[in-house]
């Protein structure tokens, strides 16, 4: 009988990749929006851009929380198209009370021609000695007498555009190692650790659909990062893709980019859905694009489970910081504690020089929820309900629960398949715990074993996650910033 390896992360129950009955109900949770936002906001000089087009935010960039030094760190865009910085913060919210660090090694003159960044993408390399951080820096050439008073429209020539792939031990000096593979701006990289895999997610474009986004990995950084044209695999088409109608002259939806991170026990990716209007138009009137934020989960890193509800929508509200444009950042679905941070950037169209332009007004917010609160198992109409799992190889003296028990109770039932063991634990009303710990009679250590579990619910109990693990309640699982340590 095949077993699911169970013994990584967390177990997620957003999808029923784990399940072999269900009859409690998922329902999908939105994230909330913090009181604080935005977190990081244009503040210095290079920031404001001239007062044309003020960004401090994340494009993708990266994020992370670095346990060497008990600080969050995130790069991000400071000034449109401009350089790319570093800060830092103690808690992960403030982020403005502290001075950027510049980068080194990322050239931005190049004898005669100006280099502009576009989008950046930045992952921590927890899986190769060779470097701590990997880069790459989507680049545009323009010729010398681009003055930094000019705006750079679409219709602004370039000599050359393309990727540049960089390392760095320290995520501050940085080491240029050539170009990337062929590829649009927008395009993204991310770590697999399940399958141990560099994945390169390429912004392509698929003629009268517009956006897509193609696939390239390999065990090897630096083999995933280089490809011939024909070695893209096609990955998301973007036709009729997310549940809102097209904004303004844009024809149908399309996909902008795919972001993609590990979390706990399984790969999450976040699909920017384009819903308009185009670049002519957002320019000519000053609107930023309109993006909502889908969240989808994975089991192979290629195939996605896709809430067909936005996790994160442009609040179209004028002015505001996040009336669109929205963009998760690199590695930005980080579970801490008892709660799981989402950090993305938007876009408010203001300038201060301009009165609005379309990429103007760029900050970084940050939404939470629950720690694995991406949807929960509750009971039917009925009242009552329950989850049996397929066969499972775990290991562990304790089964962990995620639970809210309310006025509720929920039954755990561990069989052991190859004894026939079975055992029964009741968890009463009022629990309310991100890791609740079960003792196991008949613990699964040393040595794994193959069970089935089975969790049943009463009331209006809400159920988000189970793992087998030891007294601690440690997941073993990972996040973008590499295993998780903070259980």
């Amino acid at each position: 009988m095949i077993s699911i390896d169970a013994r990584t992360g967390r177990q997620l129950i957003v999808d029923d990749h784990l399940l072999e009955h269900r009859s409690l109900v998922r329902t999908w949770l939105p994230p909330t929006p913090s009181a604080r936002n935005p977190v990081l906001a244009p503040t210095t000089d290079r920031d404001m851009n001239g007062g044309r087009c003020p960004v401090a935010a994340p494009f993708d960039d990266g994020i992370l929380y670095d346990h060497a030094s008990g600080q969050w760190r995130v790069w991000y865009m400071s000034g449109w198209f401009d350089r790319t910085s570093l800060r830092t913060s103690a808690d992960g919210v403030a982020w403005n009370d502290r001075a950027p660090r510049e980068l080194t090694g990322l050239a931005y003159e190049e004898g005669e021609s100006i280099l502009q960044r576009d989008g950046v993408s930045i992952c921590r390399d927890y899986a190769d000695a060779e470097a701590k951080y990997r880069m790459l820096r989507w680049v545009r050439r323009r010729t010398g007498d681009f003055g930094p008073d000019d705006l750079p429209a679409h219709s602004t020539p370039v000599i050359s555009e393309g990727g540049e792939i960089y390392s760095s031990n320290d995520g501050e000096h940085w080491v240029h190692e050539g170009p990337s593979g062929p590829c649009g701006d927008n395009t993204t990289f991310f770590y697999d650790p399940f399958r141990r895999k560099w994945v390169f997610s390429l912004r392509t474009h698929l003629g009268p659909y517009g956006r897509g986004r193609g696939w390239h990995e390999a065990d090897d950084f630096h083999a995933a990062s280089r490809w011939a044209e024909d070695e893209v695999l096609p990955w998301v088409g973007s036709h009729g893709f997310g549940a809102a109608p097209a904004f303004g002259d844009l024809r149908t939806p399309e996909i902008y980019k795919v972001t993609c991170m590990p979390y706990e026990s399984a790969m999450l990716g976040v699909f920017a859905v384009y819903r308009g209007p185009s670049n002519d138009y957002a320019e000519a009137h000053g609107l930023p694009k309109i993006i909502d934020l889908y969240l989808g989960i994975s089991r192979d890193g290629y195939h996605y489970t896709v809430n067909p509800e936005p996790f994160l929508a442009s609040s179209l509200v004028p002015d505001a910081w996040d009336y669109g444009y929205l963009h998760m950042v690199n590695g930005g679905i980080i579970p801490y504690g008892d709660e799981t941070r989402i950090y993305y950037t938007g876009f408010s169209g203001i300038s201060p020089s301009l009165g609005h332009h379309m990429y103007a007004g760029a900050s970084m917010g940050l939404a939470t929820m629950r720690r694995d609160g991406f949807c929960a198992l509750t009971p039917g109409p009925e009242g009552t309900g329950s989850i049996r799992t397929r066969p499972l190889l775990v290991q562990g003296s304790h089964l962990f629960i995620n639970i809210c028990t309310g006025a509720g109770e929920a039954e755990a039932t561990v069989t052991d398949l190859d004894t026939g063991v079975t055992e029964t634990h009741t968890v009463p009303q009022g629990i309310d715990n991100t890791r609740y710990g079960i003792p196991l009679a008949t613990p699964t250590v040393p040595t794994p074993r193959r069970v089935t579990v089975t969790l049943g619910l009463s009331a209006d109990a809400r159920l988000y996650s189970f793992w087998f693990s030891d007294e601690s309640g440690s997941s073993g699982g990972y996040s973008a910033g590499g295993p998780i340590l903070w259980d």
